[in-house]
């Protein structure tokens, strides 16, 4: 496990991908972002109280040596664990077919037992951590503010199958566009 700056050399000895992640919770509040409307006409979005049902979502950015990056994203009922991300990562690696520099925050999951055990078990997984409090070094985060910006932004969802339809398609908007996700990683001041 390391800091944030062996990543950029040990990627280029070896090969490797360079892949952030993070989590995001998605529920049916919606983010209320600033809109134009005719004056004397205030906008309302109108939302169900009650239960609010909610959905996690972890976004993968992921930098190669030569290539354009790739964006990843896995829906999950509920919230995300250590056992989740576990889960995830063979096939994020089998995607890639490289070896994976992972960088990410230092949530509880993130620094488990279970997932320094996983990583010692694996020959092509290495972990790095960012600063505490960092969201701004992680390109991941752009990717939810893209989102949640855009295409959820003032969506007054009536169930969480609506919510989770929108936000598919603004993640597949996101994977379509190499330079939005190269935009991302500019905007960190990591590249």
């Amino acid at each position: 496990m390391h800091g944030v700056a062996p990543g950029k050399t040990t990627a280029r000895r070896t090969g490797a991908v360079v892949v952030f992640a993070d989590e995001t919770a998605l529920s049916l509040l919606p983010p209320v972002r600033a809109t134009w409307a005719p004056r004397g006409r205030t906008p309302v979005i109108r939302v169900r109280m009650g239960k609010r049902p909610k959905t996690s979502l972890v976004g993968w950015c992921c930098y190669p040596p030569t290539g354009p990056p790739r964006f990843f994203y896995r829906l999950v009922p509920g919230s995300v664990n250590d056992r989740e991300l576990i889960r995830q990562l063979p096939g994020i690696h089998r995607a890639l077919g490289r070896p994976i520099i992972l960088i990410w925050d230092n949530l509880g999951s993130h620094r488990s037992r279970r997932m320094r055990a996983f990583a010692d078990r694996t020959d092509w997984l290495t972990l790095v951590f960012l600063p505490p409090y960092a969201p701004d070094l992680n390109p991941v985060e752009g990717g939810w503010a893209h989102l949640k910006n855009g295409p959820l932004a003032n969506l007054g969802a009536r169930t969480l199958d609506e919510l989770v339809g929108v936000a598919r398609q603004g993640l597949r908007h996101i994977q379509r566009r190499p330079t939005l996700l190269n935009g991302f990683l500019a905007g960190t001041g990591l590249t």
